[in-house]
């Protein structure tokens, strides 16, 4: 009871399951990112099936505990870990190095071709579109791997026993929130998924914006239809777009319905869309689609709500949290041409706003209880969501 009293449900010793049974495997062992279990004769068996490995490892068994544990909590292990770790950000650095310079040749053609179209006016040149697309993927796919990789390599093997508990306690948390069932988020991205496939079969094709937008997306003047406000935020551009916020729905929304309970995953994914859509109306003249100002609410809420709930999630955890919105901000600013930064800003301070308001400052390791009144709203705006979705099918194919 005290375990469960002064520890967050991550931390517990129940908070995995039981090892596999002795008599159908053997005494060593360890289960992958996918669930497959590799068992093995001794320590020194799984240590080399784990340096061997180039999966991602989540669970180890030994006959020292009776439940599985993350590897970084065995300080058997924390040599192979390391190893694994720093050949993984040596192979990042490379991977970084090669693409930067891949996509940053790729800019540089783009620009000097923008700028001999447009007869030397650099300033036209930055804009265009295709150029802030090859920026974004330099990004993503260079300098960020690049970045991580450095990082990495610089801070070097924790050595301390405080260090290495930070890392197990990271582990713990990120294998306890994978494990955990989260209906709400995935029937949001089911929503998603009948959006998406609704755009291709009217689009046929991978650009999605060509007849959606106009039909059903959030169109800026006056006189604009109330219902845009609906289906603009499940409309998107392309298939690259889609398969971009629902990797961050996913990810998000699994967070704040494990942490603050399934009822916020909704009030906030449709209050932030709402003000992300109000903010773009407001600032932003170009028509607009897509999930992002509702995904950026959960990052923004979840900012706040895990900075006033500091036992609840490790700090190292935390601090990935703000180098998300790091990465939005400068993708942000390169692809500005083609990316709502109103949409995302104001679907960011909603999400922020509603942690700060709905959530007093607690030291306390334990999740909130979920309310009435929140479990009752949270229906209301389901009901919403899934007549947007009635909605948008009705637009898009009258």
């Amino acid at each position: 009871m005290a375990d469960k009293q002064q520890a967050p449900v991550w931390a517990r010793e129940d908070a995995f399951p039981e090892k596999p049974d002795a008599g159908a495997f053997s005494l060593y062992g360890y289960t992958n990112v996918k669930g497959k279990q590799i068992s093995a004769e001794s320590l020194d068996e799984l240590t080399e099936k784990i340096s061997k490995s180039k999966e991602s490892l989540d669970l180890v068994w030994t006959p020292e505990s009776d439940r599985m544990q993350v590897p970084e909590e065995l300080d058997s292990l924390r040599r192979v870990l390391w190893k694994r770790r720093k050949d993984w950000a040596e192979d990042d650095l490379s991977n970084g190095k090669r693409m930067s310079a891949i996509f940053g040749l790729v800019m540089l053609w783009y620009l000097y071709a923008g700028f001999s179209n447009s007869g030397g006016d650099l300033l036209q040149a930055l804009q265009s579109p295709q150029l802030g697309v090859v920026a974004v993927m330099l990004l993503v796919f260079g300098l960020l791997p690049l970045y991580e990789g450095w990082k990495t390599l610089k801070k070097g093997k924790p050595q301390s026993i405080d260090a290495w508990q930070e890392c197990a306690d990271e582990a713990r948390f990120d294998s306890w929130l994978s494990g955990q069932k989260i209906l709400v988020t995935y029937a949001l991205i089911s929503v998603m998924l009948a959006s998406g496939l609704m755009q291709l079969v009217l689009e046929r094709g991978m650009d999605w914006s060509a007849l959606s937008v106009d039909k059903a997306g959030l169109l800026k003047g006056e006189n604009v239809e109330w219902w845009r406000y609906l289906t603009g935020p499940l409309l998107h551009g392309n298939i690259l777009h889609w398969v971009m916020n629902a990797a961050g729905l996913l990810y998000l929304g699994r967070r704040v319905e494990l942490l603050a309970r399934w009822p916020h995953v909704i009030i906030v994914m449709v209050g932030a869309a709402w003000v992300g859509g109000l903010a773009t109306s407001f600032l932003m003249s170009k028509p607009s689609v897509g999930a992002s100002g509702g995904i950026m609410g959960l990052l923004g809420f979840l900012l706040v709500f895990e900075t006033l709930h500091t036992r609840l999630v490790p700090k190292s955890s935390r601090k990935r949290l703000l180098a998300a919105v790091t990465g939005t901000v400068l993708m942000g600013i390169l692809g500005f041409q083609f990316i709502d930064n109103a949409a995302h800003a104001g679907g960011l301070v909603a999400g922020m706003a509603y942690a700060l308001i709905g959530f007093p400052v607690s030291k306390s390791p334990q999740r909130p209880a979920i309310l009435k009144q929140d479990r009752l709203i949270a229906i209301v705006m389901g009901c919403v969501i899934l007549g947007g979705l009635v909605m948008l099918f009705s637009k898009l194919f009258q």
